[in-house]
C-alpha cells in the first residue's frame, strides 16, 4: 500500500544496450527512493551508436574497441537526507578509442572557436588558441591565481578523474534539505565540458551527456589536465562581457595574468559563481565590502595548509584590492 517497485528482473533495450533497472519508492513515515541501474557489457562502438539521436551529438558517433558497462546506485531517505548514497560508474574492458567522431570530442586539444551564449542568444565568438592575442598559456598565468581558483572551485582537480562523488552526494543532501538548488557538485572538468561542448539548457539528457564526455576526456587520455585547466582559465566569465584571465587582469588591474598578486587572485576567484555581480563587491569608495573578509580568510587558510602560499604571504594578506 505504501510502496511501488520496478523489479530488476525487468529490462529494456536501447538499441544495442540492454538495461536492468531497479526502482523503489516508499511513502510511509518518510519518503524513500532507491534507484539501481545496470547495463550489460556492450561493445563500445555499439554503445555510442545506441545513444538517442539528437541528445548525444558529441559522442554518438565515437568509435572504440572493447566493451562498456554502466552502473548507478542511488538511495535517499527524506528522514535522513545526509545519508544519501550516490555511486555512478562506467566500467571499461580493453577499451580504446579509435575514432573521435564528427562531434569533435578532441577539439579541446587544439585551437577552436568558443561561442558565448547569454539568455540563449549568441553573444560573442572568440578563438581559444594562439591566434587570439588574449590567449594565455598556463605557464604565463600567476600561480597564485591558479591556486585560488583550484582552492575555491575544485581542490582535487589534478587528482580526480573528472568527478567528485562526495561533493555531488553532499550537494544532493543540501539541495534536498533546502528545497531548492543551493549547492552544486560540478568539478572544473564538468564546468569546462558544459561550456565548451554543450548547450546551456538544463535537462537530464544534457547532464548525462556531460558526464559521458567528462569520462571520455578524463579516463582515456584524450587531453591532459593541464590543457583542460588552461582552456578553462581562458574562457571563464569574470565580469559582464569579460571572458578569460587576460581580459579580467586588464579590466580590473591593468595587469598581465602573470603579474596578479595574492589579494587580486582571491578577488577574481571570488567572482566565478556570479561574475556579473562584481560591482556589489565594492562600496561607494571603491573598497571591498567587509563580508569578503571571511572569503579571503577561508581561501587563504586552505592555500596555506596546502603549502600553496607561505606564512609570510598569509600574514601580509589584506582583503582589499586597488
Amino acid at each position: 500500500e505504501k510502496a511501488i517497485v520496478l523489479d530488476s528482473s525487468s529490462a529494456f533495450q536501447l538499441n544495442s544496450i540492454k538495461i536492468h533497472p531497479f526502482i523503489r519508492f516508499e511513502n510511509s513515515s518518510s519518503k524513500v527512493i532507491d534507484i539501481k541501474i545496470r547495463t550489460e557489457p556492450t561493445q563500445a562502438t555499439d554503445f555510442f551508436y545506441s545513444l538517442p539521436e539528437g541528445m548525444f551529438e558529441v559522442v554518438r558517433d565515437v568509435e572504440a574497441d572493447g566493451t562498456l558497462e554502466y552502473s548507478l546506485d542511488f538511495h535517499l531517505d527524506s528522514a535522513e537526507p545526509d545519508s544519501v548514497i550516490f555511486k555512478s560508474e562506467m566500467k571499461k574492458s580493453r577499451f580504446h578509442l579509435t575514432n573521435y567522431g564528427v562531434g569533435k570530442l578532441a577539439k579541446i586539444r587544439g585551437s577552436f572557436q568558443y561561442s558565448v551564449y547569454e539568455n540563449d542568444k549568441l553573444f560573442r565568438v572568440f578563438e581559444v588558441g594562439s591566434v587570439n592575442p588574449n590567449f594565455t598559456e598556463i605557464d604565463s598565468i600567476s600561480p597564485l591565481f591558479q591556486s585560488a581558483v583550484l582552492t575555491s572551485e575544485d581542490g582535487n582537480f589534478y587528482h580526480h578523474q573528472g568527478f567528485n562523488e562526495e561533493a555531488f552526494r553532499q550537494s544532493i543532501a543540501t539541495n534536498y534539505k533546502a528545497g531548492r538548488f543551493q549547492r552544486g557538485g560540478s568539478t572544473i572538468s564538468m564546468q569546462l565540458v558544459k561550456n565548451v561542448y554543450l548547450t546551456r539548457k538544463k535537462t537530464v539528457a544534457r547532464k548525462a551527456e556531460e558526464a559521458l564526455i567528462v569520462w571520455l576526456l578524463e579516463n582515456n587520455r584524450v587531453v591532459s589536465k593541464s590543457r583542460m585547466f588552461e582552456v578553462y582559465l581562458n574562457i571563464i566569465e569574470l565580469g559582464p562581457g569579460i571572458y578569460g584571465i587576460a581580459e579580467a587582469s586588464e579590466f580590473y588591474f591593468a595587469k598581465k595574468p602573470s603579474q596578479l598578486d595574492l589579494a587580486e587572485s582571491i578577488f577574481l576567484a571570488n567572482l566565478l559563481p556570479h561574475p556579473k555581480w562584481y560591482r556589489s563587491s565594492f562600496d561607494s569608495a571603491g573598497r571591498l565590502k567587509p563580508h569578503l573578509s571571511d572569503y579571503y580568510r577561508l581561501v587563504s587558510n586552505f592555500m596555506l595548509k596546502k603549502n600553496l602560499i607561505t606564512q609570510e604571504q598569509f600574514d601580509l594578506l589584506k582583503p582589499d584590492v586597488n
